[in-house]
């Protein structure tokens, strides 16, 4: 089958900082034998075309000169439109381009069925230029399309590509309880399918110990690990003052946070005034395969998620099964569809969102409780995550709603 797959999200180049879970999507489609080509906005640096780690690219250019091309990536859309205002006026351009590129693969590519990533632009985009094609239009909706944008104009737009599309997948309870509210008469099927994971790779647990020790700064520490986009959202500032509260209750803790984002010197100043900057590590970026050796060797993970100002909640989370199948015992938030991976006492645990003193207690629940109690819940949890989140059942089931 010929599939065309419409995203704003997509690795620009080997070892991108650019989340790579669309790519990894393509991939194990065209693993299953199916013809893949991606659509997405071009950025200064990348290729126009390519053959990317075995799956086909197209990159439209929206803006000239190239480095203006600054509406995707580098940390998000909806953070880029948030940060600088002109990318508000550069997003009808990029609108407008992404349709004449998606109108152009249908003319000439002629794909059997358009995936479309996110609602808008992309969902809206390719359900109209469908409608206009006659093309099966099948929508991928990841939360922050849902959660965000929603101005009256917005949401009829969004409702527009719910309604011309042949099948919508979530990748969550919540997800799709907002989804079917904006468009509650439709009669477009849903499908609940979780953004999926790579397997497991082979860990050296010599490398691991040395990543521990490497880590810390006692041997005595224990390891508190978060890994995400740095951004107020994310719940780094809940896990700065947890791990304040820990070291003034005495416990020997360390912080070490992967990831960058716009508040990443915010945070890194944060720390510094709640003066426990000696047990913060910020990481940076780290290559998504080798985030599992940081997994393996942290005792616990931590991703205390709350609303954001725009109502953005966490629509999944793949950090945190990512750590369940690395064996790594993980604390969630109450919030968004975080709550269909971590199940208290069965795959994880969780903390009242925006409650460092409920982090608190958790961090001090997995860190000094019954380690034989933490082991079997870790347990449970790597089965968990390699049965329902993997990319590889995730495409199985993709390619059996096709055939419906």
């Amino acid at each position: 089958m010929r599939i065309l797959i419409v995203t704003s999200n997509y690795p620009r180049w080997l070892n991108d900082t650019t989340t790579p879970f669309v790519h990894n999507f393509a991939k194990e489609l065209v693993n299953q034998g199916h013809e893949v080509r991606v659509l997405a906005p071009h950025f200064k640096g990348a290729k126009t075309k390519e053959l990317f780690d075995g799956v086909e690219v197209r990159r439209f250019r929206y803006l000239l000169p190239l480095k203006a091309q600054t509406v995707c990536y580098q940390g998000g859309a909806l953070g880029n439109l948030d940060k600088n205002p002109f990318n508000k006026l550069k997003l009808p351009i990029l609108v407008m381009c992404e349709l004449l590129a998606v109108m152009k693969e249908l003319a000439l590519w002629k794909p059997d069925i358009v995936n479309s990533h996110w609602l808008l632009p992309q969902g809206f985009v390719s359900a109209l230029a469908c409608k206009l094609f006659k093309t099966k239009h099948i929508a991928t909706v990841h939360g922050g399309d849902v959660f965000a944008l929603n101005s009256p104009l917005m949401r009829k737009l969004k409702a527009f590509a719910i309604n011309n599309s042949a099948l919508v997948t979530v990748n969550s309870s919540v997800t799709e309880k907002v989804t079917r509210e904006l468009a509650p008469d439709t009669t477009t099927l849903f499908l609940r399918l979780p953004t999926g994971i790579l397997p497991l790779p082979k860990l050296d647990k010599q490398k691991i110990t040395e990543l521990r020790s490497k880590l810390q700064k006692n041997s005595n520490e224990k390891l508190i690990l978060f890994v995400g986009r740095l951004s107020e959202e994310k719940g780094v500032r809940e896990a700065l003052l947890a791990t304040q509260l820990l070291l003034k209750e005495d416990k020997l803790v360390r912080l070490v946070i992967i990831g960058e984002g716009h508040e990443k010197e915010i945070f890194q100043n944060l720390a510094k005034d709640l003066n426990i900057e000696k047990n913060v590590d910020f990481i940076g970026w780290v290559p998504n395969q080798e985030v599992y050796s940081y997994f393996a060797a942290s005792d616990v993970f931590v991703g205390p998620s709350k609303k954001a100002k725009n109502g953005q909640v966490e629509a999944q989370g793949l950090t945190f099964v990512e750590a369940m199948l690395a064996g790594c015992p993980v604390i969630g938030s109450n919030s968004g569809g975080i709550i269909d991976a971590v199940i208290p006492n069965q795959t994880g645990w969780l903390c009242e969102p925006d409650n460092v003193n409920s982090l608190n207690e958790q961090l001090t629940t997995i860190l000094y409780s019954d380690i034989d109690l933490i082991d079997k819940i870790t347990v449970r949890a790597k089965q968990f995550a390699h049965d329902n989140f993997l990319v590889t059942n995730v495409v199985q089931r993709f390619e059996s709603a096709l055939v419906h």
